[in-house]
């Protein structure tokens, strides 16, 4: 429990950082772009504005000058009423074909913008009383700089991000180390409470079995027995959860032997039980399948999922258990018709001292502890249960071992 609290608080944590980070880093970016197509779009005005020829204060615009004579490459080509070309003009000996030049101009009204860009250039189309002139400024150190803003701030947001990581995973020791002493004082709690319970209902049955010797069976006797029974198997669950729990005590004796036949051994003398309820149950298993693990701690599995149908199966109604393999797995089913539980409920049923208040009742019996030593089990052993139901209808809790 503490180990998944660690991860979600650090995967929580990492994914609002990497938001933040990642928006910080597109806003910087699209700031820095639009300032770009704002001072482009007014330069390039101008330049359209005269014709073509840039002003004389060009030289002065720094981020587009080039190192030769101050000016960016730009060329403006002259188009009059019936899309003929007028002139072409050329801010300085740019390299550029005259084909090429009709090209651009071209696409560019083809794409009905008055501004934009196409590829390595920037392009601005001006209506003149001779036609429209259309202005192109190569802008490809602008390009450049962009790119280098891009890589320059993901990398420091990586960076950024890995570090938080780290802090974060340092962090979520820091945040659940009061509920870490807190469990840690319930599970203590719990296992001393349980072997200090021990002794005292040892001494109650002991005296109950001596005073019914001398009175004689008696309705009131019978009730401190049944209780003290009562007491003695939620105890014995509270034990069990102490040593799962405590893993540096409970150490599973893991050894291979028959799947099979313990999964037949454990089920099949369910089947008398089952009978005087006046309900069926069929037990299938696949013969031979070996398995390495706790063998006693897979009988005490079997013997809560089993118990767990019995109980929670309706009237006259059936429950089957299935043992078989897939993909090297060994899979055992548990089913029973009857109320099911709600799908809003399946993954609850799992956790201690859980019951659905429909089934809080003198029938069915137990503390809502047994699904949550199984779940224990099963985890220790590396595996996995699940629940399925279509309420009113069925139940089936699915080991994968």
């Amino acid at each position: 429990m503490i180990r998944k609290l660690r991860i979600k608080i650090v995967v929580v944590i990492t994914l609002i950082l990497t938001f933040a980070v990642f928006g910080i880093m597109a806003a910087v970016n699209i700031m820095e772009r639009a300032g770009n197509q704002t001072q482009i779009e007014a330069e390039i005005k101008r330049i359209a504005d005269l014709d073509g020829f840039p002003p004389d204060d060009y030289d002065s615009i720094d981020p587009y000058k080039n190192q030769k004579n101050g000016v960016s490459d730009c060329f403006s080509v002259q188009i009059d009423h019936f899309y003929n070309v007028r002139s072409i003009v050329l801010t300085r000996d740019i390299v550029v074909q005259q084909d090429d030049i009709i090209n651009y101009a071209t696409e560019a009204l083809s794409t009905g913008k008055t501004f934009g860009e196409m590829g390595r250039y920037a392009y601005y189309i001006q209506n003149k009383y001779y036609g429209k002139i259309i202005v192109f400024m190569d802008i490809r150190h602008i390009q450049q700089t962009e790119e280098n803003l891009l890589f320059a701030t993901s990398i420091i947001g990586l960076l950024t991000i890995v570090i938080f990581f780290f802090l974060s995973v340092l962090l979520s020791f820091w945040l659940v180390r009061p509920v870490k002493e807190t469990l840690d004082k319930q599970k203590s709690f719990i296992s001393n409470a349980s072997h200090e319970l021990k002794t005292p209902l040892a001494v109650i049955s002991a005296n109950t079995d001596v005073l019914e010797a001398q009175t004689g069976e008696n309705k009131w006797v019978s009730y401190i027995k049944s209780e003290t029974v009562r007491m003695n198997e939620l105890v014995n669950e509270l034990l069990c959860l102490a040593r799962l729990d405590d893993k540096t005590g409970h150490k599973l004796i893991m050894s291979e032997f028959n799947l099979s036949d313990t999964f037949l051994q454990t089920t099949l003398p369910f089947e008398s039980k089952v009978y005087e309820m006046g309900k069926t149950f069929e037990v299938e298993a696949e013969p031979d399948l070996m398995y390495k693990g706790d063998e006693s701690s897979i009988k005490h599995i079997l013997t809560i999922l089993i118990d767990n149908a019995i109980k929670y199966s309706d009237e006259k109604g059936k429950i089957s258990a299935r043992l078989y393999s897939h993909a090297n797995k060994r899979i055992i089913e548990i089913y029973n018709t009857g109320e099911g539980v709600p799908k809003d409920q399946l993954n609850k049923i799992f956790e201690r001292f859980y019951r659905r208040d429909e089934a809080r009742n003198s029938k069915s019996g137990g503390y809502g502890l047994g699904l949550a030593i199984a779940k224990a089990s099963v985890e220790a052993h590396g595996g996995k249960i699940t629940a399925q139901s279509e309420y009113g209808k069925w139940m089936r809790l699915i080991v994968t071992l």
